[in-house]
C-alpha cells in the first residue's frame, strides 16, 4: 500500500488566530489583511466538535477555516483544523462520516472486504449508529469516533465523559451477541504510536471498552493527518495498549 495515502480533501479559505472559545460551539478569532499587516479584526466561526480540546484551543493556536454556506447563519465561517505546536488537526466531526466512508471503499484499508451496501446513521433500539454495512458474506454495524487528545504518545478517548459513546459500545456487544459483526473505528488526528481509552476521564467507559474486545467487537485505532495542502493522509493502523487500571 501506497505510504500516507489520500483519503478525502477538505479544503478551507484562510489561516486565521484563535482567540477565545466562546459557547460549545462558537470560536472567536483574529484575521489579518493580506494586504495590510496593520489592519486586523475579529470574526466568529463555528465548532463542530463538541470535545473540550482544552490542549488544542489554547494561546498562539491558529485555526484553518471555510467560508460557510448558508450566507444566513450567524456564523459565516466553518472551523476545518486547528495548527498547534506546528501540528495541524482536524476539529470539524462532520467529516468523519466521509473519511471513513473512504475507508470502507479502500480495500487496502478496510477489515470488512468490499462493501455491497452501505447505510449511515442506522437506528437500533434506542440508539443511532453511524454505520451499518454489508458485504457478499457479512453484516457488520459500525460506530466512529473521533480521536484529538494525547498524552505522550499515546492516543485517547473520550476527552470528556460520553455516557453516549458509552451506550453506543454496549449496544454493538448486544448486537455481536445476535450474530452481526461489529467494530469500532477511532480516527485518530494526532501524532501518536499506540491507542487507549482514558480511563481517568470516564472509568466506565474504558472498562466496558476492554470488555467488549471479550466478546469480539472490532476496534480499529487508525492514525490519520490532516495536512495544509487540505489533504486527509491515512498513516497506519496502531496497536491497542494492554489494560492496566
Amino acid at each position: 500500500m501506497k505510504k500516507n495515502k489520500i483519503l478525502y480533501t477538505i479544503n478551507y479559505d484562510k489561516i486565521v488566530n484563535f482567540k477565545e472559545r466562546v459557547t460549545r460551539f462558537t470560536v472567536r478569532f483574529e484575521f489579518k489583511d493580506s494586504e495590510n499587516e496593520e489592519y486586523s479584526g475579529e470574526d466568529f466561526a463555528h465548532l463542530h466538535d463538541t470535545g473540550r480540546l482544552t490542549e488544542l484551543l489554547i494561546d498562539g493556536a491558529e485555526l484553518l477555516i471555510k467560508k460557510a454556506n448558508n450566507e444566513n447563519r450567524k456564523t459565516k465561517w466553518d472551523i476545518i483544523a486547528v495548527k498547534v505546536h506546528g501540528e495541524i488537526i482536524l476539529i470539524n466531526t462532520a467529516f468523519h462520516r466521509y473519511i471513513t466512508e473512504a475507508i470502507f471503499y479502500d480495500n487496502e484499508i478496510s477489515p470488512f472486504g468490499e462493501p455491497s451496501y452501505i447505510k449511515p446513521e442506522i437506528k437500533h433500539n434506542n440508539s443511532k449508529l453511524d454505520f451499518y454495512l454489508e458485504t457478499e458474506k457479512e453484516k457488520i454495524y459500525i460506530e466512529v469516533k473521533g480521536c484529538t487528545l494525547v498524552n505522550g504518545k499515546i492516543a485517547q478517548f473520550p476527552g470528556s465523559p460520553s455516557i453516549r459513546a458509552l451506550k453506543h459500545l454496549k449496544e454493538l456487544m448486544e448486537l455481536k451477541k445476535e450474530g452481526f459483526r461489529t467494530a469500532v473505528f477511532i480516527l485518530i488526528f494526532r501524532k501518536s504510536e499506540i491507542f487507549a481509552p482514558e480511563h481517568i476521564i470516564d472509568r466506565e467507559f474504558s472498562e466496558t471498552f476492554y470488555e467488549v474486545i471479550e466478546n469480539g467487537v472490532e476496534i480499529y485505532p487508525m492514525l490519520l493527518e490532516y495536512m495544509e495542502d487540505g489533504n486527509v493522509y491515512f498513516i497506519k493502523k496502531i496497536g491497542i495498549m494492554e489494560k492496566r487500571f
